[in-house]
């Protein structure tokens, strides 16, 4: 009887072990490196974004390069969303954000309060699709002055119509 009951006792333990050793085991990283792209392919704004996934022993590793920071973020945050995934590197990197090129009566007004800062003055000041010309006659000390107070404003581009005198 105290044989028996140790015998139903040990396969009792044993089930019990390989349910728990069994439960405890998660997708296997192939399934897992599946299930982030997945979820990143279906993601708006990431969806075209070449997004490189690896995993290795449940940790998802993100590697490419997405449009900003937040894409970035996002990516990391739909990976740690899978289950299964224990943690994630994320090794994206994120455009740099493209400058923003201010509109022609801004642009100008900037230019001519930014000659003034300089001291500068008698200086035609025209801008035509974010272009800053500068016109007039210039001491050539403050032609460099001049220049700097033109694009210190951000245009596409300076043309320099400046007569030195």
């Amino acid at each position: 009887m105290k044989l028996s009951k140790r015998i139903v006792l040990m396969v009792t333990s044993i089930s019990l072990i390989l349910a728990v050793v069994a439960c405890n085991r998660g997708p296997n990283d192939a399934t897992l490196t599946s299930n982030v792209k997945s979820k990143i392919a279906s993601a708006s704004g990431l969806a075209t974004a070449p997004v490189n996934v690896e995993t290795k022993d449940g940790v998802v590793t993100l590697t490419g390069t997405v449009n900003s920071e937040a894409d970035k973020s996002r990516a990391e945050q739909l990976a740690r969303s899978v289950e299964g995934v224990k943690s994630v590197t994320n090794n994206l990197k994120a455009k740099p954000p493209v400058p923003v090129i201010a509109h022609d009566d801004p642009l100008k007004t900037q230019v001519v309060a930014n000659l003034g800062k300089y001291g500068i003055s008698g200086i035609t000041v025209t801008v035509a699709n974010g272009e800053v010309t500068l016109e007039g006659a210039l001491p050539r000390a403050k032609l460099q002055d001049a220049m700097k107070a033109a694009n210190e404003a951000h245009p596409k581009k300076v043309n320099n119509k400046l007569n030195i005198k």
